[in-house]
């Protein structure tokens, strides 16, 4: 009797410290996503059919499930990349995402794609997660986009929508 309790015992204790072990792994979560922007730009012609283009991008993001943690955050990004006869291969960009909580993710991007005269055109390109704050501090992940240049509403002013996945993994 005494061994059955104490193998009860022991199996209990086995079994609280690693099923609470297994369940305080992290787990990475995916979240499809859409994504509007305005940007500002700065061109400089580099020579017959090339400029090399800046610009300041501001969106917000919705995630395509209703929920999750970069649903309704807003974005802010700085990029350049160099347009010749229409094609970029070189588009890098920095960004952060501010969460709904306060919080920030921190982000860079590589992407290609073409420009065409009017501001309408596409792009394709993937990301890296780089940092978080608060909560979200050590967070590490990726995301893929796909971009759709719009004809804008206003000269002068870029918009565009984003549809992609962030994959992301908290500590």
């Amino acid at each position: 009797m005494r061994k059955s309790i104490l193998i009860l015992g022991l199996s209990l204790v086995l079994l609280l410290t690693f099923g609470i072990n297994v369940q305080a792994q992290n787990k990475e979560m995916s979240e499809p996503f859409t994504a509007a922007w305005y940007a500002t730009s700065k061109i400089l012609p580099l020579g017959e059919g090339i400029v090399f283009l800046t610009y300041e991008g501001f969106g917000t993001n919705v995630s395509d499930t209703g929920g999750g943690l970069f649903q309704n955050a807003t974005a802010r990004n700085l990029a350049a990349m160099k347009i010749e006869k229409g094609i970029y291969n070189d588009e890098r960009g920095w960004g952060v995402w501010n969460l709904q909580n306060g919080d920030k993710v921190f982000y860079t991007y590589e992407m290609a794609g073409q420009a065409k005269p009017g501001g309408i055109g596409f792009g394709k390109g993937t990301g890296t997660i780089t940092g978080g704050t608060g909560k979200a501090t050590g967070i590490q992940g990726s995301f893929n986009i796909n971009r759709t240049m719009v004809r804008s509403a206003l000269e002068g002013i870029g918009q565009a929508y984003t549809k992609g996945t962030i994959k992301y993994r908290l500590p």
